[in-house]
This record gives structure tokens, sequence and C-alpha cells, in this order.
């Protein structure tokens, strides 16, 4: 090979030009690097060619080469001679310790490492780690820089060769880490470290656990020391091992986890160091809550950081929409992220106790900082935050009026943010809001404060009524109009999401506006001459989308052609975002046509199945370009090679995503989850006519459903939930009988629906006992417990009980908390049981017990068994500090006793005590819940023993709710009378009749909870029909009060209704002059 040729082609990769550049690669790959002659020409090339740039190029495709070249991988026959090997060896030993450029030294000792993997698992160059660990004893810190980074190289490629000599290393690093004259040597030694707590653990090496758990304070003084030296290459590097940390055995940082919360904490509010330091130190503990968040919580730090992230968020200068990572921005996120992870006791109560002290400040960026830390903690906990919005709206509503334009904009984006999340709770003060923010739109302030006031528009409208919408519209759409035609490109986006939100709320009150409107769009949907143009046509796409469901199917058929149209061609010009979009409004003008959406499917699905059908990765061939001159982050710019960190592109992604604290996900696996979500509304809303696809379609979301990214796992999941669904409907359409509780099946499906259901469980069994995603495995759940009482058994039926049996294992496991979704795979296990939980957790909690609540549907009697297995894992909520864990729990078992029916009566003397207990709880939910399951569990427990003797505690426990006053619940007081309804049907001779009933009327009608009205009327009537002398001395007090429920259209159903007439007709036959002075009963007659 001619080294000159080579030599000149090698130094035009580093060529400005990209021709040249693309040329010398190609030359490289299909000439030089086919040659063995290579590796020993570019291992010169590093040690004696005097350009920096071209040596460290050199040695990162001398690695690359060293598995083609060298063989004994996998039998393969070396391609170099041995004394050639031996040269490379001694002469990259030479350059590793001698070269005078660091980033070379490291390359240089990357390629040892490689040669290394190949050589020690094969008892060749045995003694390199013996001269490396004597050389990092050497009296020159040079010798001993390079050692520790080899060391630490041959930990990363030869791990578990390397750990048989757990204790040679761990000698050497607890001097090293201490070296008192470098910081490379210290520096290399806590990379090494952050190798070796990744190899060792407990199990295998439980006698290294001590050791490496002393070495944490010098580690942290080492970080401590780089961050104080304001050098980001190292900071990266330092900061990467204690988030590696994290990931090891617990064992290893347990006894200074705190410490290491507190040092963090402490470091991200150290206004000495650089921003980038600080932010670093933020996801760190972003990272703690994540993978060890039962551990920060049982510290009860939550307030601290808390308190410590709204001041790093003062310090915002300006709101922006950039993506520049910041402390402020980070600290927002910090907080988000707690208010999820974390109860509310321990996040949103400190933010509410300080919050005024805030945005009462003269200092505006005080306001700013509170207000904006209460929207980013919206998200996270809702349920509580509802409960406090007497306290948070006045502060909204007085920061909306501030003095200051950035703290009014930053309250735009928190009533954003809070009404995203409370929408109907923010709607009901649409008439303090809607004008305000109109105004705004009016006002001075310029683009920004526009725009976050057409997003803020857009989030609170979802929650207006449509009358109330109708007053503002003659104002509001030209506002918005006016906004869109703006020259500012987020302006316009901002204000038609505006107007799609307003048609959705107008619903055909929008008409008037919608031809002119139209009109005004159509033009935008063509754009594609930018990328500002792009992401604005697909915005447009979703608003007409909008404005197509609100106005509805007639009036928009003239539009929808020439827009199917132009959606199909957005798909082709390879902008993600757009893609989504096209794929929304697909589904959006699915549900509005249903069937009739018939003739775009075929387009349509083409689409989306090509869409989920698309590569997501690469493959590069060895010396590609791509990692011949992008390596770590390097930027070739003439024939200068800036590096940004050491050529480690073996190293796993996982280090840059530590930073990218939830894992980084594709613009395509984005894409997949809109397309899986649009295919759902497809199917479920096309019904028949999508059956010809939907073969192909489970076929592919049977593989999507094992996605790395949980959004598609999710989405897919639920499809194939819908689908079957839609299937079963379309079915009982054709005339497949209505199924019936129970195993074995009364009804069987039809074949197709069998099929579909054997995938849909294998796939949903193998997402559950995997998964470890909280929103995933909810979702799924809900999707299970809704097709449950949709659909009824068919899906459980199996030869030996195996389905139901499993899906009552998921279910404990997420009632014991102990499901993967709920365990942090990095957390200790000696962590006390904790009292609270936060709201995203109870989520899953919540969705388990409604699993549980549809197997009761479906099993019906039968559901006795599956009692058995659950009853003390629910029992224990019902038992729980938290009201909404009681009350939730309650009302399971208030279900349960009512589709098991008589199958409850094994079980009674255990619920007897349980809601005897909770009938007399402090939560009004938890009291109106256990009125209810009381009653029920009076009415079909069979053990009369055990039940009767209780009537009289159980009537004295329900005396106070029979009389309605202002204050009380008034679901209360409706389950209370059907409470006793039930309990007077089931034995009436236990009841004292003369006292009770006569109570039980002043609570009637019931106002609330219509389905008590079964219980109540058909218990009269049957006493009527029993001629009993009390009920019939009522008949006045009754007459009206049956008036009332006859005349309303939703408070009866069909057979309650129709004895009630019944018993009129009979009250009449009687005494005629009963009802003539009620025409709605005199009707009847």
């Amino acid at each position: 090979m001619d080294e000159q040729s080579f030599l000149h082609v090698l130094e035009s990769v580093l060529a400005p030009d990209n021709n040249t550049l693309q040329q010398a690669t190609q030359k490289l790959q299909t000439e030089y690097y086919k040659n063995p002659a290579s590796l020993p020409t570019l291992v010169k090339v590093v040690r004696e060619h005097p350009n920096q740039n071209l040596r460290q190029l050199a040695a990162v495709e001398a690695r690359t080469l060293v598995p083609k070249f060298w063989g004994l991988n996998n039998n393969a026959a070396a391609k170099l001679g041995d004394d050639v090997k031996q040269q490379i060896k001694e002469s990259l030993m030479l350059s590793a310790s001698q070269d005078t450029v660091a980033i070379v030294r490291h390359s240089a000792a990357r390629v040892i490492s490689a040669i290394a993997r190949i050589e020690l698992p094969d008892g060749l160059w045995q003694d390199l780690p013996g001269i490396l660990l004597q050389a990092a004893g050497s009296p020159k810190s040079d010798d001993r820089e390079v050692a520790t980074y080899v060391l630490y190289t041959l930990l990363d490629t030869l791990e578990e060769d390397m750990a048989s000599r757990w204790k040679d290393f761990l000698v050497v690093f607890s001097r090293t880490i201490n070296d008192p004259e470098s910081m490379s040597v210290r520096l290399n030694t806590l990379l090494a470290l952050g190798k070796m707590s990744e190899i060792l653990n407990s199990e295998e090496h439980p006698q290294s656990i001590p050791v490496l758990r002393e070495l944490i304070p010098p580690m942290v003084a080492v970080l401590k020391q780089v961050a104080e030296d304001g050098d980001e290459e190292k900071s990266d590097s330092a900061f990467d091992v204690f988030q590696t940390l994290l990931l090891a055995d617990p064992a290893i940082t347990s006894n200074h986890f705190r410490d290491l919360v507190e040092f963090f904490s402490d470091l991200s509010i150290n206004k000495g160091l650089d921003d980038d330091t600080r932010t670093k130190a933020l996801c760190f503990l972003l990272s703690c809550l994540r993978y060890k968040k039962l551990k920060i919580q049982s510290f009860n730090v939550g307030p601290i950081l808390t308190q410590r992230a709204i001041d790093i968020v003062a310090e915002f200068k300006e709101i922006q929409d950039d993506d520049e990572t910041t402390p402020p921005r980070t600290a927002l996120q910090l907080l988000d992220f707690m208010a999820s992870a974390l109860p509310p006791s321990m996040v949103v109560v400190p933010l509410l106790k300080v919050l005024r002290d805030y945005t009462n400040s003269q200092d505006p960026e005080f306001r700013k900082a509170g207000i904006l830390a209460l929207g980013h903690c919206v998200e996270g906990a809702p349920d509580f935050i509802v409960t406090q919005l007497d306290t948070v709206f006045p502060v909204v509503l007085q920061l909306l009026g501030d003095p200051e334009a950035r703290v009014r904009q930053a309250a735009l984006e928190a009533l954003m943010q809070l009404a995203d999340d409370l929408h109907d709770e923010l709607g009901k003060d649409h008439a303090r809001l809607i004008p305000l923010l109109i105004n705004m739109m009016d006002s001075a302030d310029g683009p920004e404060i526009w725009r976050r006031a057409c997003n803020a528009i857009d989030a609170v409208l979802v929650g207006v009524e449509q009358e109330d919408v109708e007053t503002y519209l003659p104002v509001l759409i030209p506002k918005l109009t006016l906004m869109f035609q703006m020259d500012d490109f987020k302006l316009k986006a901002a204000s038609v999401g505006a107007i799609g939100s307003t048609a959705m709320a107008a619903k055909k009150s929008f008409t008037p506006f919608f031809a002119e409107m139209m009109h005004g769009l159509s033009p935008y949907v063509q754009l594609k001459q930018s990328e500002e143009e792009l992401d604005l046509r697909g915005i447009v796409i979703d608003c007409m989308g909008s404005i197509a469901e609100a106005v509805g199917m007639q009036p928009f058929t003239p539009y929808v052609q020439p827009l199917m149209q132009a959606a199909e061609e957005s798909i082709q010009l390879g902008h993600p975002r757009m893609k989504e979009n096209a794929f929304m409004f697909f589904g959006t003008i699915a549900k509005i046509y249903g069937e009739e959406f018939k003739p775009f499917l075929e387009g349509t699905t083409r689409a989306l199945f090509e869409s989920l059908s698309q590569p997501e990765t690469d493959d590069f061939d060895e010396g590609e370009i791509a990692k011949i001159i992008s390596v770590g982050n390097t930027e070739v710019s003439g024939d200068v090679v800036a590096m940004d960190g050491d050529d480690d592109d073996d190293d796993d992604d996982d280090e840059e995503a530590n930073w990218e604290e939830f894992s980084t996900v594709s613009a395509v696996a984005f894409e997949k989850e809109v397309a899986t979500e649009t295919l759902a509304e497809i199917l479920s809303h096309c019904k028949q006519g999508f059956l010809p696809y939907l073969e192909k379609t489970v076929e592919i979301l049977k593989e999507q459903a094992n996605h790395h990214y949980e959004g598609v796992r999710k989405a897919a999941v639920s499809t194939l939930w819908r689908a079957y669904a839609t299937l079963w409907q379309v079915c009982e359409e054709k005339g497949m009988a209505k199924w019936q509780p129970g195993l074995p099946l009364a009804v069987q499906p039809t074949k197709e629906l069998v099929t579909l259901g054997n995938v849909l469980m294998e796939v949903t069994f193998e997402n559950l006992k995997t998964e470890t995603d909280r929103s995933t495995v909810t979702t799924v759940f809900q999707n299970i417990a809704e097709s449950l009482k949709l659909c009824g058994p068919a899906v459980l039926a199996d030869n030996d009980g195996t389905v139901v049996l499993e899906l009552a294992t998921q279910i404990v496991l997420v009632l014991t908390k102990q499901h993967p979704a709920q365990i942090d795979d990095f957390e200790e296990e000696d962590i006390p049981e904790l009292l609270e939980s936060s709201e995203y957790d109870w989520m899953l909690v919540d969705s388990s017990m409604d699993v549980l609540l549809g197997l009761a549907v479906a099993l019906g009697p039968q559901f006795s068994q599956i009692w058995k297995i659950t009853d003390k894992h629910l029992l224990r909520f019902a038992s729980s500090s938290e009201p909404r864990e009681r009350s939730t729990s309650v009302g399971v078992i208030a279900d349960s006793i009512k589709f098991m029916q008589s199958g409850v009566t094994p079980y009674t003397e255990q619920l007897m005590n349980v809601l005897l207990h909770r009938i007399a709880d402090e939560d009004q939910e938890t009291k109106a819940n256990a009125a209810y399951a009381m009653g029920l569990l009076c009415l079909f427990s069979e053990d009369k023993q055990r039940v009767l003797p209780q009537y009289n505690t159980i009537l004295q426990k329900l005396e106070r709710f029979l009389t309605r006053t202002r204050d009380d619940n008034p679901r209360l007081l409706d389950n209370a009378a059907g409470c006793i309804a039930r309990m007077i049907a089931a034995a009436p001779d236990n009841v004292p009749l003369g006292e009770v009933l006569p109570a039980l009327a002043t609570v009637l009608p019931l106002t609330v909870d219509f389905e008590e009205n079964e219980p109540v009327y058909k218990m009269l009537v049957k006493l009527y029909q029993a001629s009993n002398p009390t009920v019939f001395g009522m008949t006045q007090q009754f007459v009206p009060i049956f008036a009332q429920v006859l005349d309303a259209e939703d408070q009866l159903n069909d057979e309650t209704r129709a004895e009630l007439v019944e018993l009129i007709k009979f009250l009449h036959s009687k005494e005629p002059g009963l009802i003539q002075n009620y025409p709605v009963l005199f009707q009847f007659v």
C-alpha cells in the first residue's frame, strides 16, 4: 500500500469542502480499509505525524479497524503477523504515554483497549493490566494519567474479564482518586470507579461494596473540584459517573445518598458556578426522582427542593420558547416532575405556602417565578390543586393585570397550564377570564403577550359551555382573525389553534363564521416553503378538523375532498409534525363521517401502515464518515478538528442520554404514536368498512406493542382493545347474541373475535408482565376494564382459567405496589412503607381497581372467586389515611357486591365490619359509597344471621342523613336513601317503617344519584303490593314525589317506570281524587 497516497486521502477528510470529504471517505472505504496494511499505517500516523488533528483521526480509524484485521474473535483468522501486532502495541503504548496532546493520548488508549478486548479473553497480553497497575503508582504524573485512563478503557470494554481483578483495581484507585498532583489522574480514576460501580454488585462481589462505598466521598471531592474549575468537558464526564451510580447496586450509595442529594442541591443554587454545571446538578436531582423516588420521598426533602427550585426559576430573564437548557428552565422541569412523583404535601403544599410571598413581592422576577412554578406543578397534582382554586385563581387574576409585561406573560403561561388540566373548573370562571384575555389581545404588549393570550383562550374554552361561548363569538372571532393576519408565524399558529378550540366549544353556533373562516384558512394548507410555513400548515389543517367537528358533516362536505388530498400530500413533505397533523385530521374526519369515510380508507391506511413500518435507526459501515468525524461531539471546520470530548463512539449512548433526563424520543417514534392513535379513531368509527384492513392492522400493532418508546406501546395495545370492541359491536349488529356474565361462555363469539381475542390477550400480558411505564400500564388497565364491561367475559375464556388468574395476579401486583411499573429498579429494599402516594401513582392503582370492577361485571356471581384472591389487598385501601383511596376502594367494594349478588355471602362478616366503619367516615364521598355498599350487602347476602342483627346499628348511623340540609353532600343523602330501601326490600319486618319511611320521604325525590331511584321506588311498590299500612298512610305525601320523578325523562329506568305507572293506576282505582291535580300522573290513567 502506498503510504503517501493513503496519507493524502486521510488528510482530505479534514478538508472544508464537502465534495472532497465525500470522495476521500469513499476512497478510504473502498480501497484502503480493505487492506490490512492500513492499520499499521494508521498507527504510524498516530505516533509520528506532526498534525495533532490527523493523529487523533488516525487513532479513531485504527480503533474501528482492529476487530477487522486482528483475528481471534469468533475464530477469525488474523490478517496481520504477530510481529506487526507487537509493533502496533508498542507504538500505541508510546503514543498513549508520550504524546503531548491529551485527546491523542486518550484516542491511542482506546485503540489499546480495542486490542485488549480481543487478546485478553484469549489468554494473550496478560501482562497488560499488571503493567498498567504498576504504572498507576509511578512517581511521574504523566505515567499515572495514562495508566489510569487505559485502565478505565479496559474496564469499559472488558467488564467481565476485569471484574475478577477488582481488589487490585480498587487498591490502586483508592490512592489515585486522591492523587496530590494531577487532576487528570483523579478524574480518570473517577471515571474508572464509575465503570466499576456498573460491574460490581452485592451478589457476585459482596466484599467489593464496602470498599466502593468508602470511595464515594473522595469521588464527590473530585466532582466538586471539576465543577469549581469550570472545565465543561471534564464536568460532563464527572457528572456522568454520578448518573451511573444511580443505576448501580443501591448498596454502593445507600449510606451516602442523602448527602449526595444535598450536595447536588447545593451545587444547583451556587451562582458562582457556571450555568452548565448547575443545570447538570438539577438533572442529577431529576434522575434521583426517576430512579429513587421512594428514597427521596422517605427523606422528606421535597419541600426544600421545591423552595430552591422556585428561587432558581426567579433567575429567568426572558421566557422564550427556545430549547436552550438553563438552570431556571431545568428547575421548572424539576418542579413539574416532583409534582408528579411526590405526594402533594411535599411539593404543592410547600409551594402554596410561599406563593403569596412570591406573587406579592416588589421584585417582578419573584412574582414571575411564583406563578411559573404554580403552572408547572398543575399537571402532577390536578386533583389537589382543584381543591385549592379559591386560593390559586385570585393570584392568577392578579398577575394577569401585573404592571410588568414579563409577569403578565408568565401568568398567561400558568393560566394555560391550569386550564389544560382543570378546564372544567376554569371554564366556570369564563366571565372573568375571556374578556380579560380578549383585552390582552388589544394591548400594546406585542406578539409574545398576544400569542400567549391566544394559547390561554385555546385552553380555557375547552371547559366553557356552548351557550356561554356563543356570547363571545362576535368579538372573539374578529380578534383571533386579526391575530392570524399578523406577520409573526408563532402568533399565527397560536391564533389558529384558538380558532379551532373556539369552533369546538361553540359547536353549531360556529356555523355563521364557517364559510368566511374556511375561505381565509384554505390558502394556508398549501404552504411548504419553510419550516415555519410547514408548521403553520399543519396547525391550520388541525384547526379545520376542529371546525369540521363543530359544524358537522353536511356543511363541511364541499371541503373534505380537497382537504383530504392536501393532508395526504402533506405526508410526502418530510416534515414529522406535518405528518402528525395530517394523521390527526384523518382521525377527526373519520369520527365525523363514520362509515361514510370508507372512500378514504385505502389512502389513509396505506399512509398509516407505511409510517408504522418505517425504520428508526441507521446502520453505519465501518470507516463511514459519520464515524470518522462525528466522534463524541467533534466538529470539522477547515483543517481544524475541535474535540468536545474523547472519541468513545462505542460507549453506551446512555452517557449522553443521562442528561436527556427522560430518554430522547425520535420524531419517527412520535409519528408512530400518532399514527397508531389515528388507526384507533378510524377503525372505531368506520366499523364494518374497516374490516378489510383489520388483519394488517393487528399484525402491525402486535409488533409495535414491543416498541422501545412507551407512547407507541401504549397506543398499540390500546388500539388493539378498541379494535376488539369495534369488531364485537359489528358482530352484535350482524346478529350475534348479547353476552351473558360468567364462564364457560353462554354465548359463543365469532371465529374472528376468538382469533383477535387470543392475539389481544397475548400482547396484553406480554406488556403487563414487563412494562415499567406507569402511564402505559394505567391505560392498558383502563382498556381492559372498559372492554370487559362492554364485551363481557369472552377474552377471559380458556381451557384452564389461566387468563383470569394471570389478570388477577397483575391486579394484585399493582394493589400491593409490586408491579414492575411501581418498583423503581434502583431502589433499596429497606425503604419504609410510605403513607402517601402521588396522584400519578394513584392513577395506576385506581385503574387496577377498575379492572376488578370489569371482572365483576363480566363474571357476575363467579367474581367471588376473584374476590377471594384480591379482597385483603383492596380492603387495605379502605382503611387508608388518604380519603381518595378510601372512597375509591369502598366504591369498588360496592360494585363488586352488586355484580356478585349472592356470591358475596361467604364474605359477609368481613365486609360488614369494614362498611360499618366507613359509613361513619369523615370523608363524605367515602361515606356515600359505604352507604351504597351496605345496602347492596344487606340485599344480596344470604347470611341473614350476620346481617339482620346489624340493622339497628346501620339505621342509627344513617339517621343523620335523612334530613336534607344545605351543607349535605346530595349524593350521600341519595345513597343513604338507597341503602334503607334495599334494607327494607330484603327484610321489611326488621325495619321500623313507622319511623323510617317518614324520614326517607324527607330526602325524596333524589337529586343526584338517580340510579338509587330503582331500589327506592321498587321498595315502595313492593310495600303497596303487600298492603303495608304505613306506606298507605303516607300516600298523600308520596304522590307529588311520584309526579316529579315520572315527569323527568332521565330519573327512572324503563322497568321501574312501568312498575310505578302501574302503582299510580292502582292508587287511582282506590281513590280517584288522589292524582287529579297532577296532570303528569293523570295521563297514565
